[in-house]
C-alpha cells in the first residue's frame, strides 16, 4: 500500500463519447419528432377545415304564389350554398314556372335578386340546375307558377358547412 489510492484501471471516454453520441442522436430525433407533430397537426387542421357537402330537400307543390323554396335567413358566418337542382317532370307544355334565387347582402338589409329563371313548358332537360354563391347574411329562393296547373316539383339544395 504504497499510497497510490483508489484507482480505476478501466478507460471509460470510449463509453463516455458513446453516450454523448446517443444523447445527441436522441436530440435529434426529438427536433425531428417535433416537426412530424407540427406537419401532424397541419394536416388536421387542413382535414377539419375541409368542406363537408349537405343537402336540403323536398317536394313543393305550386299555388299560383311566390312560394319559398328554401331560405337561409340568418346564417351563422360565411355560408357557401352550391348548387339547387329542380325536377320539371311533372311540367306540361302549360306551366310557367318563375325561379328568383335573392340574397341578402347587409346585416338586416333587403333581400337582392341575384337570378331570376323562367321555365315555359317542358324543359329539355327536366333536372334544372341553377349555380349559386357565397352568402354573408343569407339566401332565399322562390319559386311561383304563373301560368298552368299547379305541380309538385322536387328540389335539393347542396352546400358546404
Amino acid at each position: 500500500m504504497g499510497g497510490e489510492g483508489v484507482h480505476n484501471p478501466a478507460d471509460l471516454s470510449g463509453l463516455e463519447a458513446g453516450q454523448t453520441a446517443i444523447l445527441a442522436a436522441i436530440a435529434d430525433i426529438d427536433a425531428d419528432l417535433e416537426i412530424v407533430d407540427a406537419n401532424v397537426d397541419s394536416i388536421q387542421a387542413i382535414a377539419e377545415a375541409e368542406a363537408i357537402l349537405e343537402e336540403a330537400g323536398g317536394e313543393l307543390t305550386t299555388d299560383g304564389t311566390e312560394q319559398t323554396l328554401y331560405i337561409n335567413n340568418a346564417p351563422a358566418g360565411n355560408y357557401e350554398p352550391k348548387t339547387l337542382i329542380i325536377d320539371f317532370a311533372n311540367s306540361t307544355v302549360t306551366e310557367t314556372i318563375r325561379i328568383l334565387v335573392n340574397y341578402r347582402i347587409a346585416p338586416a338589409g333587403p333581400w337582392v335578386i341575384d337570378d331570376r329563371e323562367t321555365i315555359v313548358g317542358v324543359p329539355v332537360n327536366v333536372g334544372i340546375r341553377i349555380n349559386l354563391h357565397e352568402a354573408r347574411y343569407g339566401i332565399w329562393i322562390t319559386i311561383e307558377k304563373t301560368v298552368g296547373t299547379n305541380r309538385a316539383y322536387d328540389w335539393q339544395v347542396f352546400y358546404e358547412v
